[in-house]
């Protein structure tokens, strides 16, 4: 008897584990951002939102990388999080008016100066 309590325990609590780690969502978004302040920025403004578990955004790539409960977000309030912080996705709009922003004070001349016109 005590070995069939066992068993049911050790198959309900795994069958909770295995349902917890498959609740995870990721997405991968092409993002327009050209330094480190713009990088910071997307990941602090997406790490943020309820129910993110990893943000990395790679700097060469261009693609943020996100870990999230889709019960809690969706790649769209993602893309809208990213737009918020100034900078476009793949997936924005044409019509969609992004006012470019990385939050960095670049120098003049620097070649990852910001640009409004972008």
């Amino acid at each position: 008897m005590n070995l069939l309590k066992m068993t049911f325990f050790l198959v309900l609590i795994t069958g909770f584990v295995s349902k917890s780690n498959a609740q995870d969502n990721e997405v991968k978004i092409k993002t327009e951002f050209h330094c480190e302040g713009g990088k910071a920025k997307i990941e602090k403004e997406i790490a943020a939102l309820d129910g993110v578990n990893s943000v990395v955004a790679d700097m060469e790539t261009k693609v943020v990388t996100i870990t999230f409960d889709p019960a809690k977000q969706s790649k769209d309030s993602m893309i809208a999080a990213i737009e918020k912080t100034g900078h476009k996705t793949e997936f924005t709009k044409p019509e969609t008016e992004v006012k470019s922003s990385c939050g960095s004070s670049h120098k003049k001349g620097d070649k990852r100066k910001c640009d409004d016109s972008k």
